[in-house]
């Protein structure tokens, strides 16, 4: 009985749900298309050329981290100011002193280490705001004269810097990117 009944139901050409409409098949050139737009869309480059830095955003932190500095000089410059300085460290990464604030290049010229002193002393979750981030970290490891985020927004660790050992106020952040770039202490 329950095979006439499906033999019966597989015939009709209609929708099984009313009102949804049938799909068309999907080409391959079609799925070729839709991913090289998405491609496109989403492209590193792309989305540094219809870059707008938020309102409520100092320097956004965030967005420069691990970005190729050939590809963000100008937004950086308009960030951060004219370059001052440029050297290289120990291990061999560009750092460039800027007028406010300090990068540092890996080898493949990816922006690693984004050193930001803020204009004024703020609270955390403000310092993290006026830095591109979200101010809802979770979980802060208070140190001495420091707080850290560690993993938080594509970031290996995020330090705020206290202005005094028992404030809660700080006047600087940095903001590492990559994993292998830091030396755990």
């Amino acid at each position: 009985m329950w095979l006439a009944l499906v033999i019966a139901c597989s015939g009709s050409d209609d929708p099984v749900v009313s009102g949804v409409p049938r799909a068309l098949p999907i080409t391959a050139e079609q799925i070729a298309s839709k991913r090289e737009n998405e491609e496109l869309r989403t492209s590193p480059r792309n989305l540094e050329v219809n870059y707008v830095k938020p309102e409520r955003v100092y320097i956004d932190v965030h967005f420069l981290g691990g970005r190729r500095w050939e590809n963000v000089r100008e937004i950086v410059i308009d960030q951060l100011g004219t370059l001052s300085e440029e050297a290289v460290d120990a291990q061999g990464r560009s750092v460039k002193r800027l007028d406010r604030g300090t990068l540092t290049l890996d080898q493949d010229g990816n922006i690693d280490i984004v050193d930001i002193p803020l204009p004024e002393p703020m609270r955390r979750a403000d310092a993290m705001v006026a830095c591109g981030f979200s101010g809802l970290a979770d979980k802060y490891h208070a140190l001495d004269r420091e707080f850290r985020v560690t993993q938080f927004q594509t970031f290996r660790r995020i330090v705020l810097h206290r202005v005094a050992p028992d404030d809660d106020l700080v006047d600087r952040l940095t903001g590492y990117k990559r994993q292998d770039r830091i030396r755990e202490i």
